[in-house]
């Protein structure tokens, strides 16, 4: 097999994944919150919807709790390329049951097509721990950057294409099964692609402790490390908080502003259009006069505010001014924090701690659907709060503990 130039190989490889994800965003919300779903009676209030629709999105996040520091430490063993086939090929299966799931009406085969993709879905650790393999410390922070803006592409075509695809009036045989046939498609070819052209990245294989149970560990073993306890912390608190935006913003959408799946899709397109931006044209430019944790510093409390500000829009017009803010302080901080924990282990460590980081970021994103359910049953704009007020606490965190902790050094 010809031997390829890794970074552009794993560009269009999370390029690909993540436009399969992002063409059924705009999908779930509608599929079991709007007032014509066929998957519950006309009895069924919003409340119990908003928490089934929580836990339909809680169940990938957990099943990724479990499984990613397992492929992390796979990946370490047995190499990069082999993992991200199995990921890929499980991944199909998972978007053919959920396909079935919504021709049948069935909530049980869509929790299935959920839960399968999550416990292997390894694609984005694998991609992480291949950059950190042919990166050096100075060039983590633009990589992961080109990595984010690879989703930031995925987002902008995913969206937009998989709420068209789910719009009969474009064409009467689309539904809320197209998107997800054709994201199956796109899986198969990123898999032949994968097989083809993704370069084995690993240069020495390592023998790690293989466990279901390890991220249970690994949380432990994130909050107990004196090296990285703190960063730890904020990473944790900060991703609970961006998570109640992601998984319940969608309510808003379609609760307040009426939005039907091809607007979702307009809207988060436009998301991930700024995130591209952000992360190809602001931020690898940013990352080569700034450390990582300077970035950090200035874009979290910026997420914040941005976050707080969703609350005010009457209008859905007025939306899209607070978007690109939202996309470029979330983006940047995110590739910045991954970064500084890349930089804080060794080189025979990068599977398995960047698995213990996205281990964190699983179970903080599961948290959210299992409760914000409640919370929206209350008041429809609590979890925005609870995400502006989460992030401004990790930000206070970072800023007390942590970086004074690197002045002391």
């Amino acid at each position: 097999m010809k031997q390829s130039k890794p970074l552009p190989t794993i560009f269009l490889t999370v390029f690909l994944d993540l436009l399969g994800v992002g063409l059924i965003i705009p999908i779930l919300a509608p599929l079991l919150l709007g007032k014509d779903s066929e998957l519950f009676s006309d009895t069924t209030d919003f409340s119990t919807r908003t928490i089934i629709f929580g836990l339909l999105m809680a169940s990938y996040s957990l099943s990724q709790f479990f499984s990613s520091p397992i492929l992390g430490s796979l990946s370490d063993r047995y190499g990069r390329r082999n993992l991200m086939i199995f990921s890929l090929i499980t991944t199909i299966i998972g978007y053919l049951f959920f396909t079935l799931g919504i021709h049948f009406n069935s909530l049980a085969l869509l929790f299935l097509g959920r839960i399968i993709p999550g416990l292997s879905s390894g694609n984005i650790t694998i991609a992480y721990s291949s950059l950190a393999d042919v990166s050096t410390p100075a060039e983590k922070t633009k990589n992961f950057g080109l990595v984010g803006m690879a989703f930031g592409l995925g987002f902008v075509v995913g969206p937009f294409i998989g709420g068209h695809l789910a719009n009969d009036k474009i064409f009467y045989l689309f539904s809320f099964e197209t998107p997800f046939i054709f994201a199956t498609l796109l899986s198969i070819i990123n898999l032949y692609l994968v097989y083809r052209n993704f370069p084995e990245t690993l240069k020495e294989k390592k023998t790690a402790d293989i466990s279901f149970f390890k991220g249970f560990r690994n949380i432990i073993s994130a909050f107990s490390s004196k090296k990285t306890r703190r960063l730890n912390l904020v990473i944790f608190i900060n991703t609970l908080g961006f998570a109640f935006f992601t998984q319940f913003f969608l309510v808003i959408l379609v609760d307040k502003f009426n939005f039907r799946q091809e607007n979702i899709g307009t809207l988060y397109g436009f998301l991930g259009l700024w995130v591209a931006i952000s992360q190809g044209l602001i931020i690898r430019p940013l990352s080569k006069r700034l450390r990582p944790e300077k970035i950090a510093f200035f874009t979290l409390p910026l997420l914040s505010l941005a976050l707080l500000l969703l609350y005010f829009p009457q209008d859905s017009i007025f939306l899209y001014l607070i978007i690109p803010l939202i996309a470029f302080s979330q983006s940047s901080s995110n590739s910045s924090l991954t970064a500084t924990v890349s930089n804080l282990a060794r080189n025979d460590e990068q599977g398995e701690k960047l698995g213990i980081t996205l281990s964190m970021n699983f179970l903080a994103q599961s948290i959210p659907p299992l409760i914000g359910g409640a919370l929206v049953a209350k008041f429809i704009y609590l979890p925005v709060f609870a995400s502006s007020g989460l992030v401004l606490i990790a930000w206070l965190i970072f800023i007390t503990f942590y970086l004074r902790a690197i002045r002391k050094k």
